[in-house]
């Protein structure tokens, strides 16, 4: 009763316990929510062309990726009342990259193509799986509980395809019969997190998170002549680097 007592007299958001509302060990909360992708700091180096006339870097270009959202379920199992291993994954978003400057596959004295004027040179899908160990500060009977976390992630592409003007003239590069191919290289990446989890009633909980993603990825898109041999490769390297907020609600099973 005193405890009560005492709970009852701090100010409203105060960390005050009950043994109903406790994230402890064995506990499993499965979360959903909103999810912002802000990919700011995304870059991507100078397009190299390599064909039988040689290999070309096409100075100047670049790109970047736009800002997204998307929705995110995961869940969090406490394996003790402060440690808990977390797997969260995606509604795969829809990525947009926006390049700048001119192409020059074939050297400073061949064809350029301005890539500014082709928006969005390419879209993919991104499956960005999380598996995160977080730990959680305060009593596992505590409202409010904010958390760090470190994790692995493994990221692939699917449905990647290019601004019809620039693979309709990778297409008469490869000539009748031939076809072009555009893909991005899976890759692991660590991520770092940090967040609350604050207690709403007896098993839900509001969860709010902001995570940072090192992902890299190697571009590549070929010109294929009808023979299956390569006429042109061009690849760039994608840093995406993106900072991914999320704020969502989660149910103790």
């Amino acid at each position: 009763m005193f405890k009560k007592l005492a709970c009852l007299a701090l100010i409203p958001g105060a960390i005050c316990t009950s043994n109903a509302m406790a994230q402890s060990a064995g506990s499993l909360i499965t979360s959903a929510g909103g999810v912002w992708l802000d990919f700011a700091p995304s870059s991507a180096t100078s397009l190299q062309s390599s064909s039988a006339l040689g290999t070309f870097t096409s100075t100047g270009t670049g790109g970047q990726i736009h800002n997204t959202f998307t929705l995110e379920l995961s869940n969090t199992y406490f394996v003790t009342d402060n440690i808990a291993v977390d797997l969260a994954a995606g509604i795969p978003p829809k990525l947009q990259l926006f390049a700048q400057g001119n192409a020059a596959p074939f050297g400073a004295g061949g064809p350029k193509l301005n890539l500014g004027n082709l928006q969005p040179l390419a879209t993919t899908r991104s499956w960005s799986p999380i598996l995160f160990l977080k730990y959680f500060f305060f009593d596992a009977q505590a409202k409010l509980r904010p958390f760090v976390g470190v994790g692995v992630n493994y990221t692939w592409f699917s449905h990647t395809n290019l601004n019809s003007t620039f693979g309709g003239a990778l297409q008469q590069i490869a000539g009748p019969g031939g076809q072009v191919t555009a893909s991005l290289s899976p890759s692991w990446n660590p991520a770092f997190v940090a967040g609350a989890s604050y207690n709403i009633s007896k098993n839900w909980y509001a969860t709010a998170s902001v995570t940072y993603l090192s992902l890299k990825t190697n571009a590549t898109v070929n010109a294929v002549a009808a023979n299956g041999q390569t006429v042109l490769s061009n690849k760039t390297r994608i840093t995406a680097d993106p900072v991914i907020v999320f704020l969502g609600l989660g149910y103790r099973f």
